[in-house]
């Protein structure tokens, strides 16, 4: 399978019979905060059947960007959303809370959950996870800190697409860094990873006189996982990199 890194929080994920895109941002700037790297391609978006919506914040939720989508892809988003999207999603809108399972073609979404804030004028509904499987099994974190459940997914996951920052200088609580980050690979034993939410969006300007913030967050995962989970093959993209992922046909079944 092939995992594409478009920044922040969006990923596209090639799946066998799938084609899935994680928290779509696609612009240039959302409020103070700059994009670094390139805009993401169309064409790396085109065929998605399914987007997955971790949670409410606008760098996860931007109606905007979904609107830039072409076809019809299903919208999947914690229970408490769809009301936010009528008359804007490109596809039908199916909410879900952590737990629920939804199967659209060779694609099982399940959603798993997260430990995160809501923000007061956020929408109010639960930030999720979820478990994406068609062959290939994908924790896709959204934005969330530690939490003992994630234990519950070890023997179950391919490869976790982790959060390993925010948008700014400083984590705040309800997010995973690089070093707890590190540690939940412990936790769900995958057998690859890739780190997200990170070296995108970032207050304009401050990259002048601070930039380790936005550059070192994903060199660091990867450094504290050779430590603490040696056998996770940890691929660090930045913004507009793919990796192909062999999935090892030796595992537990799908399911």
């Amino acid at each position: 399978m092939q995992v594409r890194f478009l920044g922040h929080a969006t990923t596209v994920l090639d799946l066998p019979g799938a084609r899935v895109m994680t928290d779509p941002f696609l612009r240039a700037t959302l409020g103070p905060l700059q994009r670094h790297g390139p805009l993401p391609d169309p064409a790396t978006y085109d065929g998605i059947d399914v987007v997955v919506v971790s949670h409410g914040h606008p760098d996860h939720f931007d109606r905007r960007s979904l609107a830039l989508l072409p076809g019809r892809p299903t919208v999947v988003v914690p229970r408490g959303l769809g009301a936010w999207l009528r008359g804007s999603a490109p596809g039908d809108i199916v909410e879900l809370v952590a737990g629920e399972r939804l199967t659209v073609g060779a694609l099982t979404v399940t959603g798993v959950e997260a430990r995160h804030w809501v923000a007061p004028n956020a929408p109010r509904a639960a930030p999720m996870g979820y478990l994406l499987e068609a062959e290939a099994r994908v924790y896709f974190a959204g934005d969330t800190g530690r939490f003992a459940a994630m234990a519950d997914l070890a023997g179950r996951v391919d490869i976790a697409l982790l959060p390993v920052w925010t948008w700014g200088p400083h984590r705040g609580p309800g997010h995973l860094g690089p070093r707890s980050a590190a540690e939940a690979l412990v936790d769900i034993a995958p057998r690859a990873a890739v780190p997200i939410h990170w070296g995108t969006l970032y207050p304009r300007r401050l990259h002048r006189v601070w930039r380790a913030p936005l550059d070192e967050p994903g060199d660091r995962f990867a450094a504290y996982a050779a430590t603490r989970a040696p056998s996770v093959d940890v691929r660090v993209l930045r913004p507009g990199m793919a990796t192909a992922i062999d999935i090892d046909e030796d595992r537990a079944p799908v399911g």
